[in-house]
């Protein structure tokens, strides 16, 4: 993909920690970023690049490309921790190609671990501390500019999700016809994010009255938003697939599936 284009609405989406690098590089000039994305079923390395130009202090994304880690998420390396940090180098080599060395010692890079990660932590933390200091090994090993591996908490994650929407339907600013940079006129949309057991409605609260203490504060194009996350246990996909499941299973043993879903409910 050519640093010219405009970052795909589909890959930022996917990317939803691409708010990391909204709010970590929206002070500094430089125009790359890494951030590792460290999901429950895999880990994807995203390279986004800068344009010179900034809205009210902060960045705006020229392109990305991005570099999918061989194997399974850095959760599944509880046993062998030294495998889950090298299992990123070959995508680390890769960047390092795609990046012109002399911005090599510039480029801030991140590691976010979600949801698995946060579960590995909360049953076995020593094995999950085992396993962040070996990621970090291995970034810090790079010639980028390494800024943290984190674990990020479910509201952190969901806010992310939130800034990346919001950013690729231009609720943050948009481009007028004369191609310059111009705040946007169109309030902030919710995020609907719907996992394996669960899922999650972010959306910004507007009154300061309104926010509850687990809410998050971004400060983002000259603004201050905060969001909440509401949590939504039991509408995820797997327990929608089980209750489809049983409610298939009565109809198919009873005479009068009818009287049978009546009856169940």
């Amino acid at each position: 993909m050519s640093w010219r284009e405009l970052l795909p609405p589909w890959l930022v989406i996917v990317a939803g920690l691409t708010g990391i690098m909204l709010l970590c590089v929206s002070t500094k000039d430089v125009p790359y970023g890494i951030v590792l994305d460290a999901g429950p079923s895999r880990t994807i390395l995203f390279i986004y690049q800068w344009t010179t130009t900034k809205a009210n202090k902060t960045g705006v994304i020229r392109g990305c490309i991005s570099c999918p880690v061989q194997g399974p998420g850095v959760s599944s390396y509880s046993d062998s921790p030294q495998k889950a940090g090298k299992s990123l180098e070959p995508c680390l080599n890769w960047a390092q190609n795609e990046i012109p060395p002399e911005q090599h010692s510039q480029t801030p890079l991140y590691l976010g671990a979600t949801a698995s990660m946060r579960q590995l932590n909360l049953t076995h933390p020593i094995l999950s501390d085992s396993l962040l200091a070996a990621l970090t090994g291995t970034l810090k090993s790079s010639p980028f500019n390494f800024q943290g591996t984190q674990i990020l908490s479910s509201p952190e994650e969901e806010a992310f999700n939130w800034v990346a929407v919001n950013y690729v339907l231009e609720n943050f600013f948009k481009y007028d016809w004369q191609g310059q940079l111009v705040p946007s006129k169109k309030g902030m949309a919710g995020v609907l994010s719907v996992g394996g057991t669960s899922a999650q409605l972010t959306a910004e609260l507007e009154e300061e009255k309104q926010a509850p203490e687990e809410g998050v504060r971004l400060q983002l194009y000259g603004q201050t938003r905060r969001v909440h996350t509401h949590q939504c246990p039991c509408h995820g996909t797997e327990q929608l697939r089980r209750r489809l499941l049983s409610l298939l299973i009565q109809v198919s043993v009873c005479a009068h599936p009818g009287e049978c879903l009546c009856s169940s409910r």
